[in-house]
């Protein structure tokens, strides 16, 4: 996930549309802190950069062809509601 964000990943990885998308959000990120399964095909990311915590909705998409069986077909910016996710940055409480 840091390579997506730092906009040097493998494309085999990452679908076309998200590195273009993600050339205008270009950020460091110092650490992914969790990162979280909420189904099949989605997860929820929380990266720690200069500015702080940020969170994100990561969708997938599954197909024998690609190298790794999964590649990253969405990444979407989204508000840090969920009790596990503050738990799990530093302070731990909102």
């Amino acid at each position: 996930m840091k390579s997506v964000f730092e906009n040097n990943s493998t494309k085999k990885l990452v679908h076309q549309k998200v590195l273009d998308d993600l050339k205008t959000t270009h950020f460091e990120v110092e650490e992914i802190t969790l990162l979280k399964m909420v189904n099949g095909l989605h997860c929820d990311v929380i990266a720690k950069d200069s500015e702080g915590y940020r969170s994100y909705a990561v969708t997938l998409e599954k197909n024998s062809k690609f190298d790794h069986l999964y590649r990253i077909f969405d990444v979407r910016g989204q508000k840090m509601v969920s009790a596990y996710q503050w738990k799990n940055v530093e302070g731990g409480e909102r």
